[in-house]
């Protein structure tokens, strides 16, 4: 359900996306939130999702050196994309949290103070890894989708293996992996109250233009090395890159909504401490809280898409055609159809095939009109 209120003052949040090269700083700029403190002035409580296996272990004597009490922060270890959404989920549901005692026995977390662990902060290091673990899950799907319809298409065992080996991912499997990031990283910013931080690698930007009456790929820039976009998402963008005279700095990517940078600026030495003065003046402010799980809001767009989007009609009465865009799902069925068939209409359909000027073997018939044809002369 929509939710709606009034202009009153809100809790500003901080929602922060850093990428950059390795060594620039990522992972100690989320690390530092140890050192701020929450509206009441008592230490913040982060929840540290390490994606990368010990990319922040080397930081933890210097924090402890600084008395900084390291029960407030928990750390998660995972590189599996399932993994970080299910404690992400449960961090901002506030829910029990239970980790391995010296036992190996499940107990609760508690924090400095002894009370069950409540993040403050979750900080996802190392967004690359698990958008290229989906990437490798989904190429391991594709492969098995290859192998099954060539071993439904009744192919040789070397056929088989090639159309495995050569199998690949289809635009429908691109767009579900970046819209699958999407959602995760999109919860994190408008489900919850908390604040976060997530890093991620860069890559160089290429796009292909003419030069000298040739067409060649040219550098345009960096980008973060994952899902395409998701970065749009947050509240502060931050670059991190090594100066010219070795210092880590960071630049505001297009803007910074807290107000706190200028588009474009320039800060040495990047830290979220910069950022204290907006947790100090949260205290007292409402939720800012504007959405609440995206599952269910996807769930109650799709039934508006089932029921199907009309104007001025009883969307109850409206009846909705399945349709069916590939051919390997018109494949899947014409085969249940032609399985469905009795011997006997089995038998007549091959020349009713023939005589509509089709392939008799449906898996060899590429035009989709042509495949629309053909089951429906098999479900006559």
């Amino acid at each position: 359900m929509a939710k709606a209120k009034r202009g009153s003052a809100v809790k500003k949040g901080l929602k922060f996306f850093n990428f950059g090269e390795a060594g620039t700083w990522k992972s100690s700029f989320g690390l530092d939130f140890m050192k701020m403190k929450n509206e009441e002035g008592n230490p913040l409580r982060v929840l540290y999702i390490d994606c990368e296996t010990g990319s922040v272990d080397n930081y933890l004597e210097d924090l402890e050196d600084q008395g900084i009490d390291l029960n407030n922060l928990l750390l998660i270890y995972t590189s599996s994309y399932a993994e970080v959404e299910e404690w992400a989920t449960k961090a901002m549901n506030e829910d029990e949290l239970l980790i391995e005692n010296e036992d190996g026995e499940l107990e609760e977390a508690l924090d400095a103070e002894g009370n069950p662990f409540v993040a403050d902060v979750i900080i996802v290091d190392g967004i690359t890894v698990i958008s290229d673990n989906v990437k490798f899950a989904a190429i391991n799907v594709s492969e098995k989708r290859a192998k099954l319809k060539a071993k439904s298409q009744e192919k040789n065992a070397t056929e088989q293996f090639v159309a495995e080996a050569t199998a690949g991912l289809e635009f429908k499997d691109h767009d579900k992996i970046k819209m699958k990031g999407k959602n995760l990283l999109r919860s994190l910013i408008t489900g919850t109250d908390k604040y976060v931080v997530v890093t991620s690698r860069e890559k160089t930007k290429k796009v292909m233009t003419n030069v000298d009456g040739k067409m060649q790929l040219v550098e345009v820039g960096k980008i973060p090395d994952t899902w395409d976009g998701v970065e749009y998402e947050f509240y502060t963008v931050l670059r991190h890159f090594e100066d010219e005279d070795g210092s880590i700095k960071a630049q505001i990517m297009r803007k910074d909504r807290t107000k706190v940078f200028q588009q474009n600026e320039i800060i040495d030495a990047p830290t979220p401490l910069y950022w204290q003065e907006i947790i100090t003046k949260n205290k007292g402010k409402k939720s800012n809280v504007i959405m609440g799980n995206i599952e269910e809001s996807i769930a109650k767009d799709e039934e508006v898409i089932a029921k199907g989007i009309t104007k001025n009609q009883d969307t109850s009465k409206v009846e909705v055609e399945q349709k069916i865009e590939t051919p390997e799902e018109l494949r899947k069925e014409i085969k249940a159809a032609i399985d469905a068939l009795p011997m006997p209409k089995k038998k007549a359909l091959r020349p009713k095939v023939e005589k509509a000027g089709l392939l008799v073997d449906y898996n060899q018939i590429e035009n989709i009109e042509d495949l629309k044809k053909f089951l429906a002369l098999a479900t006559e």
